[in-house]
């Protein structure tokens, strides 16, 4: 656009034309003529008029390039305070975006997704049902920017689940479910309350952590035909290593249960019965321990499935009866870490016994979590109350410690208890040693992995 251009849209818009377009005149003499009359130089002429309407003042006029026209024109100036503001909206935008962070990206396959993820910071995996087919698709996104989108979507396009990736931290979670018409006699809510006392009793033999119903979070989906709740459990300060040794976990609970059952009928409400047409199908616990495999898509809150109307919401016990909507979703997530998490709980088999399970806690100075959050954890196992001492140190049987130990020692080389493991159902005591390894069957020291 050249200057006789930008002159008419000045006039026609009714501002001021830019400062290229007129300069100062030179001030001097004016002579005066005979043929100027009196009136004709009193009188503002057309154009002093429109100018002044224009807030342009006297003694100014337009350049020469301006009124014949220039072939390149040029270039109109930006006045001071359109640049300040200017710069002003561009630094408020791009604080905005630092602190939003709004990573979101979908992907059709689940590796493509993880691959994305690791080069993001704080970033984490998610899954989701189309809702015409139920074709599943993958999602990478902050937990803050997936909850402001997802909050304000519409429920019946909610079918989203997160993705508890192999190597994350992860708190303790069951998925629980049965048949109603199969199981008319069995009480919901009596069933969830009795498994969390085993669960508590469980942690505080193995890990010396005193239960509380506030860390549980529980929500339902459950319908006239099928009863279906998630629990997950939120250890303060805590978290299992990854969902594997949280499934190796779960499965000493229901082998727990199994035993107990035996004695105290109260444990027998737990099993439930998949069809009742075959007698030769047994009952069963109705804890589902398929879902504690990698990379396992664990349905979200607030979400249904597919071509179903049931929504998982909370059910209004435990630590949800005083919490939003948000607060529910994020202390649902599996993987939702807490930063002050010190300890990570260890569940897994044992390398010199197949039969049995080593508790333990990760002792790890610095641990980087894959969000990228730094944390420094004091890993100190129960060492000291005897009442309180499992697994590590010694085990409420000092005599048998002492004489397992002396056997262990061959040569110049003591050996020491590592840890230990008490099947109280089979007065069974399985220790796993270390410094000495030497098997007589074999006639030498055993490969040892822990050094």
């Amino acid at each position: 656009m050249d200057d006789v251009d930008r002159l008419f849209e000045c006039f026609k818009c009714g501002i001021s034309p830019p400062q290229s377009a007129i300069r100062e005149r030179k001030k001097g003499k004016r002579t005066v003529k005979q043929s100027d009359t009196l009136e004709k130089l009193s009188t503002p002429s057309d154009v002093e008029l429109c100018l002044q309407n224009l807030g342009v003042k006297k003694g100014r006029q337009f350049s020469p390039l301006v009124f014949y026209g220039s072939p390149h024109g040029v270039p109109p100036k930006r006045p001071a305070r359109l640049l300040r503001l200017l710069n002003e909206i561009r630094v408020d935008l791009n604080e905005q975006n630092k602190l939003r962070q709004d990573i979101w990206s979908t992907f059709p396959r689940q590796d493509e997704a993880m691959k994305y993820a690791k080069e993001q910071s704080n970033a984490r995996v998610f899954s989701y049902q189309d809702h015409v087919n139920g074709q599943r698709r993958f999602l990478v996104s902050t937990y803050k920017e997936f909850w402001r989108r997802y909050e304000t979507m519409n429920p019946k396009f909610r079918h989203h689940y997160e993705v508890i990736q192999e190597g994350l931290p992860c708190h303790l979670y069951f998925d629980l479910e049965f048949n109603k018409r199969e199981n008319a006699a069995k009480n919901g809510d009596e069933m969830v309350d009795l498994l969390i006392q085993v669960i508590f009793d469980a942690v505080k033999e193995k890990y010396c952590l005193e239960g509380n119903d506030d860390w549980v979070v529980e929500l339902d989906s459950s319908n006239e035909e099928k009863f279906s709740r998630h629990l997950i459990i939120r250890f303060p300060n805590a978290a299992f290593k990854d969902n594997l040794h949280a499934g190796a976990f779960v499965t000493e609970i229901c082998s727990r249960i199994s035993s107990l059952s035996e004695t105290d009928g109260r444990f027998r409400n737990l099993f439930v019965s998949k069809d009742s047409s075959s007698i030769d199908i047994p009952c069963q616990l109705f804890v589902d321990k398929a879902v504690y495999s990698r990379n396992r898509c664990f349905r979200l809150a607030l979400s249904s499935k597919a071509g179903k109307s049931s929504v998982l919401l909370p059910s209004g016990r435990f630590k949800c009866k005083d919490m939003t909507k948000e607060e529910v979703f994020m202390a649902s997530l599996i993987c939702n870490i807490d930063a002050d998490c010190e300890k990570l709980l260890i569940c897994k088999m044992d390398l010199d016994c197949v039969k049995a399970l080593q508790f333990d806690t990760e002792s790890t100075k610095s641990f980087q979590l894959h969000s990228g959050v730094s944390l420094d954890f004091d890993l100190n196992a129960c060492t000291s109350d005897p009442s309180r001492t499992y697994l590590m140190g010694k085990s409420p049987f000092p005599s048998l410690d002492m004489f397992v130990e002396s056997v262990a020692s061959i040569g110049n080389i003591p050996g020491k208890i590592r840890s230990w493991y008490w099947f109280s159902e089979y007065a069974l005591m399985v220790y796993s040693m270390s410094r000495n390894r030497y098997c007589e069957r074999i006639g030498r020291q055993h490969k040892s992995n822990h050094g």
